[in-house]
This record gives structure tokens, C-alpha cells and sequence, in this order.
């Protein structure tokens, strides 16, 4: 007997995530609380710090959606402070200042904005020019008590900021992504670690490659361990001025310096170090690395994670801890396509495309897309919206594709963005598909994983919908994937409290997460160059469009013999678009038009 689909309001979800919020913010440590687009979980993030009175700080992406706070603070009445950003109030960078590429220089080598201004003569021999008249306004910005406002509004790197988190709970908006990486070259790293060996007295190696080669000996062993064991938290920065003038220094050479000694080699080729304070770095088989620096959420009264389609072995890397807990507004995958296509009224349309990864553009198949935007409006009446990959949007632009398409976004742009949330029609074309050695592998060796592809029984690499990555790559590559092709989906006629609201989407790839029933499958089949050039043939004759032709007339100057004419216009005929009839020397075929001129450019969706 089949389980009937639940009976579930948009009143009833947002009563269940209230719950859930207030419950994650009375656990210790960090919760994750996973709950789809469209529930308002950021409002209720807002609306829980009004209910309790508890002081609260929200770390989100990007500027545009710290308005959305501040209007939801204001309804609340309650008072709250943007924390100031050194890019964005300061002066100095971006006024075209010829100092601006040496305070941006000293800044990527890990000194703080705030230590940039303080010790601006030591740097630069001089005041910054947003110092010449009075402090810079980014100093002046940072001279505020936090304990004053009930809800500070930041982006995810002020979390560093222990001043932000302590006697606060934190709520963390949407997955912060590779904001806490620090991702020196090589070169960089090698650099940094040798300019810090050669003041660093307390270790015996007088450079990377000094240390890379004789890290294990026993007779440095006890020497090590004991560096190791002084080191801080704080103490994995090094901001000595004088060594700032040395061509390679970085604030993080001696987190760098900890990770040359404790890498160790997963079954993948790439390396693995773990550095104490939910601090990790791993080292790809090209000698790239990567630096996982996740703020001190520690210090908070308690941490809650808001996520849409949340990867919790993700999650808990970024917080920093060996544990996060886990939960979920909606019960089962049944409750979610019920939330999908009863409270947010989405209709999806999934067509029999495959994979399509559409990322770097090698694989857009702009006959197959061209199809259905061409079949897209005459089914529904008005063009569509698009999403797809951002190389797509511009293939779409240059053949003309675009015609079709209302308005279109990309992959990569969505994350926080309603944009769309008014549109009711919409493709989603194509899945994205970033490198695996960044979504897959380097996300595996954080946690101490080697993932890699499986192979056939040739030894070639399995692809597209075969293609696997272990139980963990797996997850992490759908991660990426599925989750954000269900993530752009999800975008559209996301008003649940309007009296019509919802949306028709078609989505034209096979990467949707597997618990998603779409409604209804679609066909689409593209005309074969021969078929092209035949219609093309036709319609450009002298005696278009009332006229007759033979199978000879039409093969004339084209690729293609009689016989494949022949066997291209019955294709036309049994579908209505021309007629014949047979006379003349071999009783040959005389078609006619009846509807060509109607024919789709791009091929047919059935």
C-alpha cells in the first residue's frame, strides 16, 4: 500500500522551525538546523533574539542580504550594528591611491586591517591617506561596545573577531563555503616557512627543504614536539615588523611551518595535517595547498548553522569541532516532496537529459537546450527565466538562445538571492560541476579521507551517471551538485504566503537529488544536420512556400543522397508538416508544405 503524502501548511512548517531554532539555541556547541528554502529561517534567526532577549550575532555572505536583517530588526524593534568592513569603509583602498597595492600586500600576508592602521608607519614609513585628516573611518567604526545592540550583522570572516562571539549566540546564514581557507601557492608557502625558519631559533632546520627531508629524524624529535607543544592559538601568527620586510613573509608561517611537520600521505596522493583548534591543512598531489582556519566559535554561548541542503561532515569542519548536532523541520523525504509541491506549489518538469555538466562549457549542447526553450513558451505562453552555468549564459547570448529566455542567472550567483522568487516559469539547464580535486577530494582529506574515481573493468574512469567516488566522495560531489541544482530550482515562486504563488520549472539534467518526484518527464529530441539542411533547402527555393519538390531537387548542393531525403521527409510527413503524392517518371514523390514554416528550429519535446 502506498504511504500517502502528508498533510503539511506553510504555517505548520514555520511553527516547526521556530521550535527547532529555539531549540538549537539552547544546546551546547553547534547545531546544524537543516531546513529548505523558502521556510524563513533567517527571519525566525532574528525573531528568536526578540522572543528571548539574548544578544545575538549573524554571519551571512554577502552585503546585499545584511539589509534583509536590518529591515527584520527594525519590525522587531531591535537594535542592531553592521560590523565594519576594512575594504568597504576604508579610504584607502579603492580611491586609486598609489600606496593601495602595498597595504593590500601586507594585508595578504595576514596583518588585519586594524593592525594595518595601527602601525602604519612601521609598514609604509607613513600615515595611510585616510589617516591625514583624523582617524580612518573603518577605526572609527570598530570604537563600539557590542554588549550595546541585541543583534550584530556581519560577514562570515568577522567571526575571527572573539569580540563578536563571546557572551553571544551566533547564528551562521547558508554555508560559508571556503571563507575560512587560506589557500597560499606553494611557492608562497615554501617561501613563508623558509623566511620563518631562519628566525625561528627553537627548530633545527634552516629551510622547507631542510625541514620536508629531516622532519622524522629521532634526534629532532624531542626538539619538535616541544615547539609544538608552546604553541597557541595565537601563537600560529607571527606579526615581528621586522621580518614583514623579507621578500616570502606571511603572518601564517608558523601554522604553515606546524603543517610541513605533521603532514602525512593519504592512498590518494594528497596530504593531511592536523593543527589543533579544529585548524587542519591538506596538500593536493600538485603540491597546492590549503589551510582550514575556522574562527573561534568556541567562545559563543552557542552556535547554530542554517542550511538549506547541508553536508554535516562539511559543517562540522568549518565549526571546528569533532561534533555538530543535527536538526531537521521536516521529518522524512516524503514530508520534503510534499513541501516541494504542496506548500510552495512547484510543478518540476524534468526532461531525459543526462548529466549535462555544464561548468566549463565543453559540454553545452546548445541543440538539445535550443529545443526547449523553443518548446518552453508555446506550451506555457510566455518566455522563461534560465539558470545554468555562467559559461552557458554567454553561449546562450552569442547563438542567439537568448531570444527565448526572459531573464536569465547563473550557478555560483544564487546563494541568499530572490531575484527569481516572483517568477512562476523557469529552466534549469544543466548541472554544475566544479573540479573534484576542490568539491571532492580536498574536502575528503580535511577529515583525513582519500577519495578517488572508480574505474570499469578497462581501468577508464567511470563518468556521468555512473560515475562514483566512493560512500563519502559521493556525498560530497551531490553536495555540489544535486543540492544546487535543487538549490536553483527552489528559487522560483518562493511565496508560500501569497493567496497564488508557485511555480512551473523544467529542469533539463539528470542531477536532482533522488528523493525529488518530478511531475512529469519530457523527450526532447534535436533534428539531425541532414534534417537542417533538408527544411533549410526547402524554405529557401524559389518556390517557397507553394510549391513542389522531389527527393532529386532537394539533394541537390546539400550533404546528403535521395534516399536520405526520402527517408527525412516521410519523418515530415507522418508528423503533418508536409504532404505528397507520387507522379511522373518512376512514380517518384512530389512533396508539399503544409506547416514547415511552424517546424522548431532546434528539434521537438514530447
Amino acid at each position: 500500500m502506498t504511504k500517502s503524502a502528508p498533510e503539511l501548511s506553510i504555517d505548520d512548517v514555520r511553527d516547526r522551525l521556530e521550535s527547532t531554532i529555539h531549540t538549537a539555541f539552547e544546546q551546547d556547541g553547534s547545531t546544524l538546523v537543516e531546513a529548505l528554502p523558502a521556510m524563513g529561517k533567517s527571519y525566525h534567526a532574528i525573531k528568536w533574539a526578540e522572543t528571548t532577549g539574548k544578544h545575538l550575532s549573524v554571519f551571512t555572505s554577502r552585503r546585499e542580504l545584511y539589509g534583509q536583517y536590518e529591515q527584520w530588526c527594525i519590525n522587531r524593534e531591535l537594535d542592531f550594528h553592521v560590523l565594519p568592513a576594512f575594504h568597504h569603509l576604508c579610504d584607502t583602498m579603492g580611491e586609486g591611491y598609489s600606496i593601495e597595492n602595498d597595504v593590500s600586500e601586507v594585508y595578504d600576508a595576514g596583518i588585519s586591517g586594524a593592525e594595518i592602521h595601527r602601525k602604519s608607519k612601521q609598514y609604509f614609513g607613513s600615515k595611510l591617506p585616510c589617516q591625514h585628516d583624523g582617524p580612518c573611518q573603518y577605526m572609527d567604526a570598530r570604537e563600539f561596545n557590542p554588549e550595546d545592540y541585541d543583534v550584530l550583522i556581519g560577514h562570515y570572516l568577522q567571526a575571527h573577531n572573539r569580540d563578536y562571539l563571546e557572551d553571544r549566540y551566533v547564528a551562521i546564514d547558508e554555508f560559508p563555503s571556503d571563507a575560512y581557507f587560506f589557500d597560499p601557492t606553494h611557492n608562497e608557502a615554501t617561501r613563508a616557512v623558509s623566511n620563518y625558519l631562519k628566525a625561528e631559533d627553537n627548530l633545527p632546520f634552516e629551510n622547507w627543504k631542510d625541514l620536508r627531508y629531516r622532519r622524522h629524524k629521532d634526534e629532532y624529535e624531542d626538539t619538535v614536539e616541544e615547539w609544538k607543544d608552546e604553541l597557541g592559538f595565537y601563537s600560529h601568527r607571527d606579526t615581528r615588523v621586522q621580518l614583514q620586510q623579507n621578500p616570502g613573509f606571511h603572518a601564517h608561517a608558523p601554522l604553515l611551518t606546524h603543517a610541513g611537520l605533521e603532514f602525512e600521505l593519504l592512498g590518494n596522493e594528497w596530504e593531511y595535517a592536523e593543527l589543533g583548534s579544529g585548524r587542519k591543512a591538506v596538500r593536493s598531489p600538485e603540491d597546492e595547498w590549503t589551510v582550514l582556519i575556522p574562527p573561534p566559535f568556541y567562545a559563543a554561548e552557542s552556535v547554530v548553522a542554517l542550511d538549506g541542503t547541508p553536508m554535516i561532515n562539511k559543517w562540522r569542519l568549518v565549526l571546528g569541532g569533532d561534533w555538530v548536532n543535527h536538526e531537521t523541520v521536516l521529518e522524512d523525504d516524503q514530508e520534503k516532496r510534499t513541501y516541494l509541491s504542496e506548500v510552495l506549489g512547484l510543478r518540476i518538469i524534468q526532461t531525459d537529459a543526462g548529466t549535462k555538466p555544464y561548468e566549463s562549457g565543453v559540454h553545452v549542447n546548445t541543440q538539445s537546450d535550443g529545443a526547449l526553450l523553443e518548446s518552453v513558451p508555446e506550451r506555457e505562453g510566455t518566455r522563461p527565466a534560465v539558470i545554468t552555468s555562467k559559461t552557458a549564459k554567454e553561449i546562450y547570448r552569442s547563438s542567439g538562445l537568448d531570444d527565448y529566455i526572459e531573464r536569465i542567472g547563473h550557478y555560483g550567483d544564487l546563494k541568499g538571492s530572490n531575484d527569481f522568487a516572483d517568477t512562476d516559469l523557469a529552466i534549469v539547464i544543466g548541472s554544475p560541476h566544479p573540479p573534484e580535486n576542490e568539491a571532492v577530494e580536498r574536502w575528503a582529506a580535511f577529515d583525513g579521507e582519500s577519495v578517488e574515481r572508480a574505474t570499469d573493468e578497462d581501468g577508464q574512469d567511470l563518468r556521468g551517471v555512473d560515475l562514483d567516488l566512493g560512500p563519502l566522495g559521493n556525498a560530497l560531489f551531490q553536495d555540489v551538485v544535486q543540492y544546487e541544482v535543487l538549490q536553483a530550482v527552489m528559487r522560483f515562486g518562493r511565496t508560500p504566503d501569497k493567496p497564488v504563488h508557485g511555480a512551473t520549472v523544467y529542469v533539463h539534467t539528470s542531477r536532482l537529488p533522488e528523493w525529488v518526484n518530478p511531475e512529469t518527464y519530457l523527450e526532447v529530441t534535436t533534428w539531425s544536420n541532414g534534417m537542417q539542411e533538408v527544411v533549410e533547402t526547402i524554405k529557401s527555393s524559389k518556390k517557397w512556400p507553394n510549391g513542389e519538390w522531389t527527393n532529386k531537387e532537394i539533394a541537390e548542393g546539400i550533404s546528403i543522397g535521395k534516399k536520405q531525403v526520402c527517408d527525412l521527409m516521410k519523418e515530415l510527413d507522418e508528423e503533418g508538416y508536409v504532404s505528397h503524392c507520387r507522379a511522373g517518371r518512376g512514380n517518384a514523390y512530389h512533396w508539399s508544405n503544409v506547416k514547415l514554416e511552424s517546424l522548431a528550429e532546434y528539434g521537438e519535446v514530447v
